[in-house]
């Protein structure tokens, strides 16, 4: 009976941790980048790869899995983010599988616990986006480095090409999980320098076919903003208060906001999370082949994002960085259990007060995540059911920069005439001519007496009083109405009379 105790509790963990990623998957609306990877997957599989060069930074293999996906299941919100729920309830059995073979099966169990409720997880495991998928291949590349290297064998060493492979065409931070491997074998296992370059090298030549593709990427300088220089610096306290508790406590930042706490702050909020990983990482000195094996993807990454943002050359959120949640639960399962094990044996009551303790924190936030609008950004839906239900035939549709446009029309699916603008100013930092021309504003007023505009951020000052400039000539603001990072302005030709009745009213 005892034998099989471990594996009654990791189901269990694993049925909560489902439970966690597949309820309520289709009630938040996609938000613009989720949106995207829709678009993409909606056009010809021979479209796709252009499109990423020409206006996306990422490899491609996460676009090409959800276009065939959606073949299968459909592009509905609930069917689009199953495989990232998926993915996270398969991060749960590869964080426990990983830990023990590092350490006793309760700081395995505990780690793979401590995935399945985290908020951080819960919320990247219901985005159409990569990072699921690239934490599951993330632990399950470590965990084929590790066998490889106990082991050894062509199979387990090509497994490992191969999910490393699939790891850097998934994301290319990926490429600084590589790195990692790379100072450990250095490091703890120099005998296997050898099969480890070769197994790279083997990923290298898998990879080779989108290199060129990935130069074109940083040559334009087009999709999400990391390739050009930014102006974001990451936030590590953020970060890790979204690895502590799914953020957004105390003035923390949350999945999609900064937060408004200073270093000082931040601290002494994390304060017990920060005694507890020092107590993970100093219980495992003796051991420093598993500590750095768990410990380095997070260090190495980290290090090099900040010192890039820190430099203003790149930008990162760190909402892009759950994938490296099940490193940090290690070093803090193992935490817990060494100050557990200091209990004067009182170790089980310990072990489940620090539990409760750690995992309350994440209580309020997983609730403000499921049922508190305004916790997400960028409902979508309901922009579009408004513009639904009060518009008119024949009405003009005028996005402010195309991830306005993506997005909504995911959900507008109703013919109408529209024009994308793109508010380069906001990316440039230039001057620009006006939007409109009075010329233009009158031209466009006599095919369309009523026109909304549909905006979302980045929308600057002045890209909005050039705007409102150039059609005030011919239009007037009948109606406005503002959703969590969205704007709709109703606007009719100029005429005598009352106006109509405004937007939401």
């Amino acid at each position: 009976m005892k034998k099989r105790a471990p594996g009654v509790a990791l189901a269990g963990i694993v049925a909560i941790a489902a439970a966690l990623r597949f309820s309520l998957l289709g009630h938040n609306s996609l938000w613009f980048d989720e949106a995207w990877v829709v678009w993409v997957a909606g056009h010809r599989w021979q479209d796709i790869l252009p499109l990423l060069r020409a206006g996306d930074a990422h490899p491609p293999l996460y676009y090409l899995l959800t276009k065939a996906w959606i073949g299968i299941a459909g592009a509905r919100e609930a069917a689009v983010r199953l495989p990232s729920a998926f993915c996270g309830v398969l991060s749960v059995v590869l964080t426990y599988a990983l830990m023990r073979r590092l350490s006793p099966a309760p700081v395995g169990l505990l780690s793979a616990l401590v995935i399945g409720v985290s908020p951080f997880a819960v919320m990247a495991g219901q985005e159409v986006r990569m990072y699921a998928l690239l934490g599951t291949l993330a632990l399950a590349s470590t965990l084929a480095l590790v066998a490889s290297c106990e082991r050894g064998g062509v199979l387990r060493w090509g497994g490992y090409a191969l999910l490393t492979a699939a790891m850097i065409y998934t994301q290319y931070l990926g490429g600084l999980i590589v790195l990692a491997h790379g100072v450990w074998v250095a490091w703890y296992e120099r005998r296997h320098c050898g099969p480890w370059l070769l197994a790279v090298g083997a990923a290298a030549a898998l990879y080779l076919p989108w290199v060129p593709s990935l130069w074109q990427q940083i040559t334009l300088g087009k999709g999400a903003p990391w390739f050009g220089r930014g102006t974001v610096f990451l936030d590590l306290g953020d970060l890790l208060g979204l690895f502590a508790f799914g953020g957004s406590l105390f003035g923390m930042g949350s999945y999609f906001f900064p937060g408004t706490v200073g270093p000082a702050g931040q601290v002494l909020i994390l304060l017990p999370f920060l005694v507890i990983l020092w107590r993970g990482a100093a219980s495992w000195i003796s051991d420093r082949r598993s500590l750095a094996l768990v410990g380095l993807p997070v260090v190495v990454t980290a290090a090099a994002m900040a010192s890039l943002s820190f430099a203003r050359l790149l930008i990162f959120y760190p909402r892009w960085f759950s994938f490296l949640l099940p490193f940090y639960a290690m070093v803090l399962a193992r935490g817990v259990e060494d100050i557990a094990a200091r209990g004067r044996g009182r170790r089980p009551e310990v072990l489940a007060l620090l539990t409760a303790g750690l995992l309350a924190f994440g209580v309020p936030v997983l609730g403000r995540y499921y049922f508190d609008p305004g916790f997400r950004p960028y409902p979508w839906r309901a922009a579009a059911d408004l513009v639904r239900r009060q518009g008119r035939p024949g009405d003009f549709l005028l996005f402010v920069n195309g991830s306005a446009e993506i997005a909504f029309t995911y959900y507008f699916d109703q013919p109408h005439p529209s024009l994308a603008l793109t508010p380069v100013e906001a990316v440039q930092g230039a001057d620009r001519a006006p939007t409109f021309t009075d010329i233009q504003a009158r031209a466009l007023a006599k095919r369309y007496p009523r026109l909304w505009i549909i905006a979302t951020p980045p929308l600057t000052p002045g890209m909005q009083e050039r705007l409102r400039a150039g059609l005030d000539s011919a239009y007037q603001v009948v109606g406005s109405r503002s959703f969590p990072g969205i704007w709709l302005h109703l606007l009719e030709v100029r005429r005598p009379g009352p106006p109509s009745r405004p937007p939401g009213g």
